[in-house]
This record gives C-alpha cells, sequence and structure tokens, in this order.
C-alpha cells in the first residue's frame, strides 16, 4: 500500500459505497470490493420502528437554515464517509449519501475559522468537491412516531484547526432543531484486546485526551457525564438486530457487545491514534474506545436546555498487534481493517442510536397515553461532572 495512504484519510474519507479512485491507486484491499459487500444489511426492525426516509417539499437550497426540522425529536450526526454510507443504507433506504442534502448556511462565518490545511472543508480536488465548504450533509427520516434530523459532520476536531468551528456548528444544530435527543455516533478504535470488532461503546462518560494542538488547553482532559439510556433502549437491542451484519465480520462476537457500564468510556483525540499492543499512544486505561469528537459535541450541548445527549461509539478497528515496534505498519493495518469492516460494524452503532430513539418515543407515547404530568425521565440533560474544566 502507498506510503501516503494514511490511516487518517481512510478513516475519515473512504466512501464504501462510492470508493474513491485514490485509494485505489494506493492499493487499499477494501477500494476493489463491491460497495454491497461493505455495506450493512437492513436488519428486522419491529414494524413500528422501521426507519422510513422523510420526503421534503421544496428541496432544501444549501444556503437554508434548519428551522424547518423545528421541533424534530432527535438529531443523530455521524462523522465519517464510511459511517454516514452505513447511517444511509440503514436509516434512509433508498436515499444514500449521493441523495443527501448539502447545509452551507452562512458559510463565509465559517471560512476564516477552518484553516486546517488537511482539512476537508478546505479540500477543493475533484473527489472531494461535495465536502469543500460545506458545512453538514442531512437527511430526514422518521422511528415511529419520533422525526430524526440524521446528518454528517463537514468539519472534525483535529483537522479544522484551532478556532474548532465544529463546537459552533453542532451548537448552531441543537438551537436550530430543538430536539429532545441529541446523539453522536460512529466509528472508533477499539482499546484493548477485550474490546472486539462490532461492539459498541455507550458508556457514562465521555472525555478528551489531546496530545496535539489542544494539549494546552485548561479542557485538554476534561470529561463528560453522558445522559443515561431511556428505558427500553437495551431491550430493543435485540440479538436479531445486531447478528445479522455481525456475522459478515471475522473476529466479531455473533451478538456485539453493548458497553453500557457508567464507568465505560469514549476517549476524544485531537490526533488519529489508535490502540496497538505497545500502547504506543497512552490510550489503554482511558476508556474502551477512542474518536475525535464525542467529547467536543459535549461541550457544546452544555448550554442547551432539556436536551439529553449520547455518544454510541462501534469498534471499527481491534487493537492492532506491534510485536516490532512499528507503528507506521501498525497505522497501515489498521486503515485496511477500517476500510473494510468500518461500514459494517457501523450498523451496530446504527441500531443502538435508532433504539434510543424507539425506546424514548416509546416512553413519551406511554406518559401522554396515563396522563402523567411528569417529564419522561431521558429527556433531562446529562450534567457534567463539577470537577471538570468546560471546554
Amino acid at each position: 500500500m502507498n506510503r501516503a495512504l494514511t490511516y487518517a484519510d481512510v478513516r475519515l474519507n473512504y466512501d464504501p459505497s462510492a470508493p474513491q479512485q485514490r485509494f485505489r491507486d494506493a492499493g487499499l484491499e477494501a477500494a476493489f470490493e463491491r460497495p454491497s459487500a461493505l455495506l450493512p444489511t437492513v436488519p428486522p426492525w419491529p414494524t413500528d420502528g422501521a426507519p422510513k426516509p422523510i420526503t421534503l417539499s421544496p428541496i432544501p437550497e444549501a444556503a437554508d437554515d434548519l428551522t424547518r426540522f423545528k421541533g424534530y425529536d432527535a438529531v443523530i450526526v455521524t462523522w465519517t464517509s464510511a459511517e454516514a454510507a452505513a447511517l444511509a443504507a440503514l436509516m434512509t433506504p433508498g436515499h444514500p449519501i449521493s441523495d443527501w442534502f448539502e447545509y452551507r448556511r452562512d458559510i463565509a462565518a465559517y471560512i476564516p475559522l477552518v484553516t486546517g490545511h488537511n482539512a476537508p472543508f478546505n479540500d477543493n480536488t475533484p473527489e472531494m468537491a461535495r465536502y469543500y465548504h460545506t458545512l453538514a450533509l442531512y437527511f430526514p427520516c422518521t422511528i415511529g412516531s419520533a422525526k430524526i434530523l440524521l446528518m454528517k459532520s463537514g468539519l472534525h476536531l483535529a483537522y479544522d484547526g484551532p478556532a474548532i468551528p465544529v463546537k459552533k456548528l453542532m451548537a448552531e444544530i441543537a438551537a436550530a432543531v430543538e430536539p429532545r435527543i441529541f446523539i453522536t455516533t460512529g466509528t472508533g478504535g477499539a482499546i484493548g484486546a477485550d474490546v472486539l470488532l462490532s461492539d459498541v461503546i455507550a458508556g457514562g462518560i465521555v472525555r478528551f485526551d489531546c496530545t496535539g494542538q489542544f494539549k494546552n488547553e485548561e479542557w485538554a482532559h476534561a470529561s463528560f457525564d453522558a445522559s443515561p439510556f431511556p428505558s427500553g433502549t437495551l431491550d430493543a437491542i435485540t440479538p436479531a438486530l445486531l447478528s445479522l451484519n455481525a456475522s459478515r465480520i471475522p473476529g466479531a462476537r455473533p451478538t456485539p457487545k453493548i458497553w453500557n457500564a457508567p464507568a465505560d468510556a469514549i476517549v476524544t483525540t485531537d490526533i488519529f491514534a489508535f490502540d496497538d499492543s505497545t500502547d504506543f499512544y497512552k490510550l489503554q486505561g482511558l476508556g474502551q474506545v477512542c474518536e475525535m469528537g464525542d467529547a467536543m459535541v459535549a461541550s457544546a450541548l452544555q448550554v442547551i436546555p432539556g436536551l439529553t445527549w449520547h455518544a454510541v461509539r462501534n469498534a471499527s478497528d481491534p487493537q492492532i498487534p506491534n510485536p516490532n515496534h512499528d507503528i507506521k505498519a501498525a497505522d497501515q493495518q489498521a486503515a485496511q481493517i477500517y476500510a473494510k469492516y468500518g461500514g459494517l460494524t457501523s450498523a451496530a452503532s446504527v441500531i443502538t442510536s435508532w433504539a434510543i430513539v424507539y425506546a424514548a418515543s416509546k416512553a413519551a407515547l406511554h406518559n401522554r397515553q396515563i396522563g402523567s404530568t411528569h417529564e419522561v425521565q431521558t429527556f433531562k440533560l446529562g450534567r457534567t461532572a463539577p470537577e471538570h474544566a468546560p471546554v
């Protein structure tokens, strides 16, 4: 594989639904596979909760704001091209990510904020044209009676520069839509040998581990308490839903494990780190999975009242064996694994995100039916622990 091809580029930009030519040129094995081999199959959703795309009329313009979605029950944000392709395959069937709408509201305010040389937002090459000066891609859907706005962020913590425009974007989305639930979801690198491909980490803690450009910020190691799952969420995540796509992933459990204990943690880094057997990036002991955005989303949402937020990650690459202490070779191995299985492992985190909304909507419906005046517990905002630094 071409040495110029990095785990960072593959993880962020490789699209299994339409592999870019540069990945084929670099010898990425998955880029020569049929997209159907790399994308998840729709699981046997319950009849009252199968996701259905919403037809919009008129068709939104890129410069439109998001106020037409005000009052939607949930926003689900994902980050990489593989994650978005999987989210579209399962939540907007018949509408792949190439059909999703572009969001460029007030783009002039963001252009000076995104200074990162490698930011997809600033990449005007033909293969990245859809992401050039695009804040997000989006599409609405329903889960039962609940309405959800699905989004693929065009901004990223580690790539965009010191102004952290992704924090502004997440707050903007939440303020415009005013959802009851906000979910950040996607792939991540397993930390430790006991986290297997397709396992889901959605525990009680999301924490920063910044060792790059933000290492000297007061919030470089801040952490946040995620909201508890709505009652009935774990019951909705049935083996039948999870096993269909897990069976296509070598090394995955027949039914992926849901890591949901209060101490289970997602680790947000400001570099493209991953865990290997030498603990090169010093991630072991911090959590079960590493990624690059969830703690910043948590920070942005702290000022939004009445909002529940969740971070849901799937293990898309395992702890990488590194007996020769060659981190570059380990990086190449992680990239190959991510490209081949990132779309498939994402089924588990999409299903978990679906279950959160499904369970919350059923609880809300039950609450209305019995005439309760009490607010459903799951719609209370997750708090930041008082000893943690603000971002």
